[in-house]
């Protein structure tokens, strides 16, 4: 009795240290549970059931890969189901009602409901083998006062729709004391579409119920689970630049977040619980595969070979969560370290092709499967390691988040015309903020799109959720001033998200909450299909070809998603140790310039791809102007040396910032194009703007 009075007492007093948070020389104390659940579609030859067989005739005997399939007649023999055979017919099938995670009954849609693969090249990927499994992988953290999920599913993206119906069914089977679920998806493009884009042609949905509906119960599995074996933890942030992955792009400007961000639970014996990396690429090796085969394989892509990596080397679950991946392409691969000063915008060869402004000359891995994609995944892994013994334990026990939900009108008249369609069968429409109803095979006309953008902190990390493919550029800036956007008529971008957020450590969720297409503010918005221009040219000023911008709900759905995100971070506290103010790099001539390595746009013709290097390795120092100037004076605004130059010595309490809100290296190190600005001393830091335009002084007095 003594002794579990005495463990009452202990825990009470646990509960009310965490409460009250952890003194500033303590390591936080969480509760960390995390799970992984298979949700690869079960094969047909094992499973136990299949609840998309309705056909009572026992007629309908066309093979199938994968359970969760409907019936149907292979008249062609070619082993599959063909939406559109050669004479122009479909094969037939039977249309089978779908039950639902959460109890209830969807309706004969009216079409074939079969697993087709998202994303990549082309419609139709049926898939014909599996490479290795795709997964709902979860973390649920708390720290006695507040508990909160985290959820990444290997999917190109899922709608806010089927998200929600994974936060009903857990809490219709108990809640499990969560007080916020956070759910994303590793934008993997040979995974089963849930979005409808992938289905048999343009206008036919390839979303397979029946599937959907296993995800949501598994999704939700996966969650409950974690939540279960929650115990004491510490955590631990890191984050690092990869030296020999060498990313491109497909759409300007050629902007990105190339940190590999990581957070790792620990429990107090020391075994890890979950290790979370957070990388700003795309996963889309296969989909895109020159390879007919490789192009019909369901796979992680190379989020399996970093997870399995990961716990190889730690134990525990490991997640991976897509950063900002808006035109960020599949990094290359190299055996070496490389340099990340621009030589010019080239084109790169491989599986879908893209630009890069670095110098790709050299050995790197060759496409395929078992070649970069293993690579590319266990490099990672490495990377992530090495952050993790870089970084730094959670000081506090922080939990604290937001979330809030606003409309966004549809301006893409091919996603109205695909809506119209059924094509995007669990995507709900609206018209003035009421719900639209929809026909049993997803037609809908509603004009908006509801989805979610948030916050959510543990300890000294946080995290902030974007509902689509964000260009990085969006929330982490870079060195364009208004002569360089496409469309510099609609103004910069809203606010600067990265350099709102108080957390030491920082991380954005990509496709977080939803899937609502490309997101980039209005000024880089080129060859959105609108009522206004239906077929326009996605070719900018500058040369570059902006394909995935066709791609977009709506054109400034950057500058919305800014706008509301801005009002609902919480302030820093001090003010002072974060500000952001218009301002130069210096460069080592003692001349101004808006980039700190070099001058160059960086667009993709004769005349705006090259690219000039600032000479000395780049800026040594930053000129940063008071609130509401633009005109450079002698005495006006301050001058910051990080370096020893000709103008004088540097500072060693200084060092460059890079778009996180980390230091970059020692005080004497050069800048790079990760560079955002300084931190002055362990924590005040300054965001250089130089997006306004300046007037006065070109060069320090």
């Amino acid at each position: 009795m003594r002794a579990a009075l005495l463990a009452a007492k202990v825990t009470l007093l646990c509960g009310a240290l965490l409460v009250a948070g952890a003194p500033a020389n303590a390591t936080g104390q969480f509760f960390v549970g995390a799970s992984a659940v298979d949700i690869t579609p079960p094969l047909a030859a094992s499973a136990t059931s299949n609840p998309a067989d309705c056909d009572l005739t026992g007629t309908f005997d066309g093979p199938h890969l994968f359970s969760l399939e409907e019936p149907y007649k292979d008249l062609n023999g070619n082993g599959r189901y063909d939406a559109n055979q050669e004479d122009g017919g479909p094969e037939p099938f039977v249309d089978c009602p779908t039950p639902t995670a959460n109890g209830g009954t969807r309706p004969p849609d009216g079409r074939w409901d079969g697993i087709y693969l998202d994303g990549g090249s082309g419609h139709n990927r049926i898939p014909t083998t599996v490479l290795d499994p795709i997964w709902a992988r979860t973390i649920v953290v708390g720290n006695g006062s507040r508990k909160i999920a985290i959820t990444v599913a290997d999917q190109e993206g899922v709608f806010k729709e089927i998200w929600d119906l994974v936060r009903q069914k857990v809490r219709s089977d108990g809640g499990f004391g969560l007080d916020e679920m956070f759910m994303s998806s590793t934008h993997d493009e040979s995974a089963p579409d849930t979005i409808g884009i992938g289905g048999p042609s343009d206008t036919t949905s390839g979303v397979d119920p029946f599937y959907v509906e296993f995800m949501i119960a598994a999704t939700a599995r996966s969650i409950e689970e974690a939540a279960q074996n929650a115990r004491p933890a510490t955590i631990r942030f890191g984050q690092i630049h990869p030296d020999d992955l060498i990313p491109c792009w497909s759409s300007y400007p050629f902007v990105a977040d190339e940190m590999v961000g990581v957070m790792q639970a620990r429990d107090h014996g020391g075994s890890v619980i979950a290790t979370l990396v957070n990388y700003g690429i795309h996963a889309e090796e296969l989909g895109f595969s020159d390879d007919s085969q490789d192009r019909l394989h369901l796979s992680s892509d190379w989020h399996h070979f970093m997870r399995a990596a990961l716990e190889q080397r730690y134990g525990g679950v490991a997640v991976g969560m897509a950063g900002p991946v808006g035109s960020v392409e599949m990094p290359k691969v190299f055996d070496m370290t490389r340099s990340f000063v621009p030589v010019g915008t080239h084109s790169e060869p491989g599986n879908g092709g893209c630009r890069t402004v670095y110098d790709t000359s050299g050995t790197y891995a060759p496409y395929g499967y078992l070649l970069s994609n293993e690579e590319r995944g266990e490099r990672i892994a490495v990377w992530a390691e090495r952050a993790l013994d870089a970084g730094a334990d959670s000081r506090t026990s922080t939990i604290a988040f937001a979330r809030q939900s606003l409309f966004v009108h549809i301006d893409n008249v091919l996603f109205a015309a695909a809506g119209t369609a059924g094509v995007f069968t669990y995507k709900k429409t609206y018209v003035g903020g009421v719900e639209q109803p929809q026909a049993a095979n997803g037609s809908e006309t509603g004009q908006d799109a509801k989805t979610d953008v948030g916050w959510f902190t543990i300890g000294d990390g946080q995290f902030v959720t974007t509902p689509g493919e964000l260009f990085p550029f969006t929330y982490e800036h870079g060195f364009q001033g208004a002569d360089d956007l496409p469309h510099p008529e609609f103004g910069g971008v809203h606010g600067w998200v990265l350099a709102a957020m108080n957390g030491k450590w920082r991380f954005i969720e990509g496709l977080g909450e939803d899937m609502l297409g490309y997101i980039f503010p209005h000024a880089n918005a080129v060859g959105v299909p609108t009522t206004m221009n239906p077929s326009p040219d996605d070719t900018d000023r500058f040369g570059c070809g902006h394909s995935d911008d066709g791609e977009a709900a709506n054109e400034s759905a950057g500058d919305m998603f800014n706008d509301a995100i801005l009002a609902m971070l919480p302030p820093t506290v001090p003010a002072a140790l974060q500000k952001i103010q218009v301002g130069r790099y210096v460069w080592s001539d003692g001349t101004l310039h808006r980039g700190p390595i070099g001058d160059g746009r960086l667009g993709c013709d004769a005349g705006s791809s090259g690219f000039t290097p600032a000479p000395d390795g780049g800026a040594i120092g930053v000129w940063v102007l008071p609130p509401g100037v633009t005109e450079f004076r002698a005495g006006v605004g301050r001058i910051y040396r990080l370096r020893t130059s000709a103008f004088g010595r540097g500072r060693h309490n200084l060092r460059w910032m890079d778009v996180r809100g980390r230091p970059q290296g020692t005080a004497e190190a050069a800048p790079t194009t990760q560079t955002r600005g300084i931190i002055l001393g362990p924590r005040r830091r300054i965001w250089v703007d130089v997006y306004p335009e300046t007037t006065g002084l070109t060069r320090v007095p």
